[in-house]
């Protein structure tokens, strides 16, 4: 299991994936990752599993390093969907096949325009702790962040 980003609508959404491929430096001695940094440089492919999460019907998961010039890329990308419907909404979730009422999620939802929408929102929600431990009682409850953003 791992954690995902995904951008949900009802309507069908385009994949993107960059315009080059960029080479990943690791370096295991210095704990470092280097994508490039390329304001280009990450995928939003095909989410299937968006249902389980959601009542909207299509997703794409986000596959990236964060940015800002990333993240205003996919502000771009939002406002482009918005054109088409009344609302899409942005998930940082962990991956989960099934759960019980004991460890089903803890779900931060908060709505937001678009107009009012910034990277920072991006960000946050992409930093977002998902193993917060928001039940001291039930330890094993992960919490699932979700942006409703509205025209």
């Amino acid at each position: 299991m791992s954690v995902c980003k995904f951008i949900a609508a009802d309507i069908p959404l385009r994949e993107v994936v960059p315009s080059k491929d960029y080479p990943i430096h690791i370096n295991v001695d210095k704990g470092i990752i280097d994508d490039s940094g390329a304001d280009d440089n990450f995928f939003l492919l095909t989410f299937s599993d968006v249902q389980d999460y959601t009542d909207k019907k299509y997703g794409v998961y986000l596959d990236w390093n964060y940015t800002d010039g990333r993240a205003k890329q996919i502000l771009n990308y939002m406002k482009e969907a918005l054109e088409k419907v009344e609302s899409i909404e942005l998930w940082n979730v962990w991956l989960m096949d099934y759960c019980e009422y004991e460890d089903s999620p803890v779900i931060k939802k908060r709505t937001i325009s678009i107009r009012e929408m910034t990277i920072r929102d991006i960000h946050e929600l992409d930093k977002a702790d998902i193993w917060n431990s928001p039940d001291k009682n039930i330890p094993s409850r992960p919490s699932f962040y979700c942006l409703k953003i509205t025209r």
